[in-house]
């Protein structure tokens, strides 16, 4: 009895020296993760407690996670939603020698007054005013949250040169604009596809410049062919000798291969479509050196009203220059400027112009450069003056017109700022140029 009193003595006087040891770790920060005892009691405390407090945390950590997740706010009105940019950039190499009247490759050209504003809202403040024909470069597209839900509004990022000076600013999608761009990638196609067919030599085109190798028959008593295709300064392009009755006008210029001889006709092919015709020898112009060395394409864009010229350097084909033109409008005096690839066949100082429905001189354009019967590359065009006793004055030239690169405003030409006519006339060597337009 006495013994198992002495051990109930012993095993409390353990007990209590054991408490006033893990009390003691506490205090001195001996209790810690790495020590053994510290391990063996938070061992048992993790088990004691492990059941008990399972479902309280597993609840407690949805409500965690629930309160982490914000609620998703609708957008409103005129808050931001998406910035890009959409601009097709050149795949050919670009080297730029003529950089005046510089605009992005996409661009808008006004059709009527336009507002800027500083930010994509009409409540924001004015940041300037585009007037008809003026030209704005292309930064970036908004679409901003509109007014009605779920409704988007699509602003464009601007910067408008006029008078020396910059601004900067937005327009809304749907204003008096019309956006252009340069069609990078049709003009390479176009370019590298004549390239290949100039590498195989043996070019001609047709010449018949003011009619002078005979004015072509009428096509079944009409001046136009069945595509709208005048018969002066063309040649008729037969599919088949066995009907001389249908064919087509083939434009001064045309670019072609000459494949055989039957007769008095060449068996042809037309470069720009690669349909073949027979067409009557005097029209074909075998005498000059048609692109012996192909080394530059003026590429037109009739859609876009605006042209890229390449140039190739050291065996690559190069964009060195990308600028406004004007083509040609359908009218009484006037026509389309004519699809297709063409032999750039001269250049000159100027020409001279008639007075619409006269032979009556009108005025003069400078840096010509002739692919078309009367097509040309060309500067401004200047009407004559006459002082008080019927004396002709020259007047100088004229750079700049506000028309250039808007719409189809000439009568067949390709009309340029003039300071960019000179860097083609300056450039352009006999059988190394063409001029190609598409649409």
């Amino acid at each position: 009895m006495k013994r198992n009193l002495l051990l109930l003595i012993v095993v409390q006087v353990l007990l209590v020296l054991l408490l006033i040891l893990v009390q003691y770790g506490r205090d001195t920060g001996a209790w810690d993760e790495d020590s053994w005892w510290a391990a063996a009691f938070s061992q048992q405390e993790e088990e004691s407690g492990a059941q008990g407090n399972a479902g309280a945390e597993e609840g407690a950590g949805t409500e965690a996670a629930e309160e982490e997740l914000p609620l998703e706010e609708e957008p409103r009105p005129g808050d931001v939603l998406s910035v890009e940019t959409e601009i097709l950039e050149p795949g050919f190499p670009v080297e730029l020698l003529y950089t005046r009247y510089q605009l992005s490759y996409t661009y808008f050209v006004a059709e009527g007054t336009v507002a800027l504003w500083e930010s994509p809202s009409a409540e924001a403040a004015r940041a300037g005013t585009a007037q008809s024909r003026d030209k704005l470069s292309y930064v970036e597209t908004v679409q901003v949250a509109g007014a009605e839900e779920g409704s988007t509004e699509t602003w464009y990022h601007v910067k408008l040169e006029k008078d020396g000076e910059s601004c900067f600013g937005f327009v809304r999608a749907g204003d008096a604009l019309s956006r252009r761009s340069y069609r990078f990638d049709q003009a390479e196609a176009a370019v590298e596809e004549l390239d290949a067919l100039a590498l195989k030599g043996g070019l001609a085109h047709i010449g018949n410049y003011k009619n002078y190798k005979g004015m072509a028959p009428k096509y079944k008593g009409s001046s136009v062919d069945a595509a709208g295709v005048g018969r002066s300064q063309a040649a008729p392009a037969y599919p088949s000798l066995s009907d001389l009755t249908e064919f087509s006008y083939l434009e001064d210029g045309t670019l072609l291969r000459l494949l055989d001889t039957v007769g008095e006709y060449g068996l042809v092919t037309v470069l720009y479509t690669g349909k073949s015709y027979y067409v009557p020898l005097r029209y074909v112009d075998r005498e000059e050196a048609t692109l012996q060395s192909l080394e530059r394409v003026i590429v037109v864009d009739r859609e876009n009203q605006n042209q890229m010229v390449y140039e190739k350097r050291q065996g690559s084909w190069t964009l060195i220059s990308c600028t406004l033109a004007t083509t040609g409008t359908s009218g009484p005096y006037s026509s389309l400027t004519p699809l297709g690839y063409y032999y750039a066949m001269e250049k000159r100082s100027q020409f001279y112009y008639y007075k619409d429905g006269t032979t009556e001189i009108q005025g003069y354009a400078p840096y010509v450069i002739r692919f078309s019967g009367g097509g040309y590359v060309h500067g401004v065009g200047v009407n004559y003056q006459y002082d008080s006793a019927g004396n002709r004055i020259t007047p100088g030239h004229v750079e700049y017109s506000s028309s250039i690169g808007t719409v189809p405003l000439s009568h067949k030409c390709v009309r340029n700022y003039t300071s960019h006519a000179k860097f083609l006339y300056d450039r352009y060597e006999t059988g190394t140029t063409a001029v190609v337009v598409i649409e």
